[in-house]
C-alpha cells in the first residue's frame, strides 16, 4: 500500500493467526507428514533385506498418515484464515482517515488483501507446508536408511546434497523479490479496472472503452515482464533436479565397485542408491515449494505490518472523557490545519468559530474553502495540527471516540448506499432500532412515501452501481 516500508517476508508470519487449537493440529499435521514421510525409506529397508535374504517382512502403511496429514493441515489453515481475515478487516477499520489519504491508492488494494492474500496463505498451510514437510523428511529418513544399509555409498553421495540444496535457496531468495514487485505492478493495474468500472457511466459516455483497455494492458506488461524472470527462475531451479540423476549414475558405477572389491550385497548397493535417488527428488520437490513460501510470507508480513499499526486517532481506544450531559455546545480556537497528503496547503490558519447549542448554522463558502474540513475536524476524522476544538468546553481528544461520533448524526454531500435493504441502511446509524424509528428517520428526511411506493418497502434491496440507481431522497 502506497509508500509502506518495504517487508522481510518472515516464515513466521505465515502462522501468525494460529491459536493453541490449531499449534496442536499443526503437531498432529506434523507427526501425520513425518510418518508419510518416513515410509517410502522404511519401505526400500525392508525391500533390502528381501532382497539379501529370502523371507518377508511388514511395510508400514502410510494410509493413516496421510488422513492425519491432510485434515489437520486443511482444518488448520481454514482456522487460521478464517481469523486473519476478521483480524485484517478490522484493522483497516480501526485505521484513521488520515492513513487511506497517505497509504492507500485504491480500495483493490484492501480487497485484494483480504481475499488474494488470504488465500494464498490458506494454500500454503493446507497444501504447501505438509508436502514440503513429507519431502524433507523423506529426504532426511532415505540418508538416515542409506547410512545404516551401506555407509560407504552414502557417505560417498552425501556431498553432492550442497548442488541440490543451493539452486533451491537461490531461487528462494529470488522469487521473494520478485513476489513484492508483481505485487506492486498488480495494485496498478487493480486501480484501472477500478476507476473504469466505478465510472463506467463516464466511461461509456466518453467511449473511453478502448483506452480503458489499452491502459489496462500497458500497466499489466511490468506483471508479463516479472512473470518472465519468475519462469526463469524456476525452470532453472527445476531443471537442477536433473543433478539427482546425475549422481545415479555415479553411485551405479561406485556400488558396482563395492560389490567388486569389497563384497557388498547387490542389494544393499540397490536399495542404497534408490533409497539416496528417492532423497534427492524429494528434496527437489521440496526446494520447489519455495515459490509458494516466498509469496505467502510476502503477504503474511503485509498484512501483519497493518494488525501491528496502532493509528494515531485510534477508534478502538476507549480512554477518554464521557459527558454525563451534553448541550452541543461547539468552538473552534486558533485553529491550524492542513490535510496529511497535502501538508504545505494549509485549509485553516488562526481559525475560529464558536456556535451555540441550539443554533442552526450554515456555512458557505467556495469549492475547497473549508467547509467539510470543519466537519470531519469536528468528527476528529483529523486532527488539527495547532488549537483546539471544544464541545461544551471540553477539547475533544480528551473524549472517548467512539461516544463522540455517536453522537453526532451526518449526511454527507455523497449519499453512500450500502449493498443490503433500505431498512439495513437506515439501521446502519443505530443497530438496535426499531421499525418505529426506522419510519421516524424516514419521515424525517421525507423518504417514507418515496419508500412505501416500493413493491418491497423498507426490505428493498439497494444494489451497487446498479443502472437504474434510486432517486435522491429530497
Amino acid at each position: 500500500m502506497g509508500n509502506q516500508k518495504k517487508c522481510s517476508g518472515s516464515f513466521r508470519s505465515i502462522f501468525m493467526h494460529s491459536d493453541g487449537i490449531d499449534k496442536l493440529l499443526m503437531g498432529f499435521g506434523l507427526i501425520g507428514s513425518l510418518g508419510d514421510g518416513l515410509s517410502m525409506p522404511i519401505m526400500l529397508f525392508f525391500t533390502g533385506k528381501i532382497l539379501n535374504n529370502i523371507g518377508g517382512a511388514s511395510i508400514t502403511d502410510n494410509f493413516s498418515h496421510s488422513i492425519n496429514k491432510g485434515y489437520c493441515w486443511t482444518r488448520t489453515a481454514e482456522r487460521q484464515a478464517s481469523r486473519m481475515r476478521s483480524r485484517y478487516l478490522k484493522a483497516v477499520l480501526r485505521q484513521d482517515v488520515g492513513y487511506f489519504d497517505l497509504h492507500v491508492t485504491s480500495t483493490a488494494e484492501i480487497i485484494s488483501s483480504v481475499s488474494s492474500d488470504s488465500l494464498v496463505i490458506q494454500d500454503v498451510i493446507s497444501e504447501k507446508v505438509p508436502v514440503f514437510l513429507m519431502n524433507l523428511f523423506t529426504f532426511i529418513a532415505a540418508y538416515i536408511v542409506a547410512f545404516a544399509v551401506l555407509w560407504r555409498l552414502a557417505i560417498v553421495a552425501f556431498p553432492f546434497v550442497i548442488f541440490l540444496v543451493v539452486p533451491g535457496l537461490m531461487y528462494g531468495r529470488a522469487l521473494m523479490g520478485i513476489a513484492r514487485k508483481m505485487r506492486v505492478e498488480h495494485n496498478k493495474a487493480g486501480i484501472v479496472a477500478e476507476q473504469a468500472l466505478s465510472s463506467i457511466r463516464t466511461v461509456y459516455a466518453f467511449v473511453g472503452e478502448s483506452k480503458t483497455t489499452r491502459n489496462y494492458s500497458v500497466a499489466l506488461q511490468g506483471t508479463v515482464d516479472l512473470g518472465l524472470k519468475q519462469g526463469l527462475a524456476k525452470g532453472l531451479a527445476i531443471g537442477s533436479n536433473g543433478i539427482v540423476f546425475a549422481i545415479w549414475s555415479f553411485m551405479s558405477y561406485y556400488g558396482s565397485r563395492l560389490i567388486m572389491y569389497h563384497h557388498a550385497s547387490g542389494g544393499s548397493v540397490c536399495v542404497a542408491g534408490a533409497t539416496i535417488t528417492n532423497g534427492g527428488l524429494s528434496l527437489g520437490s521440496a526446494l520447489s515449494n519455495l515459490k509458494y513460501f516466498s509469496e505467502a510470507s510476502v503477504a503474511g508480513e503485509r498484512i501483519l505490518e497493518l494488525i501491528k499499526r496502532v493509528p494515531k486517532i485510534d477508534s478502538d481506544n476507549m480512554d477518554g472523557q464521557i459527558l454525563e450531559s451534553i448541550s452541543g455546545e461547539v468552538e473552534f480556537k486558533n485553529v491550524e490545519f492542513a490535510y496529511p497528503s497535502r501538508p504545505d496547503t494549509p485549509i485553516f490558519q488562526n481559525f475560529n468559530l464558536k456556535i451555540p447549542s441550539g443554533l442552526t448554522v450554515a456555512l458557505v463558502g467556495g469549492s475547497g474553502s473549508g467547509k467539510s474540513t470543519v466537519i470531519s475536524l469536528l468528527q476528529r476524522f483529523y486532527d488539527p495540527m495547532g488549537g483546539e476544538i471544544c464541545l461544551d468546553g471540553v477539547d475533544i481528544d480528551k473524549l472517548q471516540l467512539k461516544w463522540l461520533r455517536s453522537q453526532m448524526g451526518l449526511v454527507s454531500q455523497e449519499p453512500a448506499l450500502f449493498a443490503t435493504s433500505i431498512k439495513e441502511n437506515i439501521l446502519f446509524g443505530k443497530e438496535d432500532g426499531d421499525m418505529e424509528e426506522i419510519i421516524a428517520a424516514a419521515k424525517a428526511s421525507n423518504a417514507h412515501n418515496f419508500i412505501s411506493q416500493l413493491p418491497q418497502g423498507y426490505d428493498t434491496q439497494v444494489r451497487l452501481f446498479s443502472p437504474c440507481p434510486l432517486p435522491s431522497f429530497p
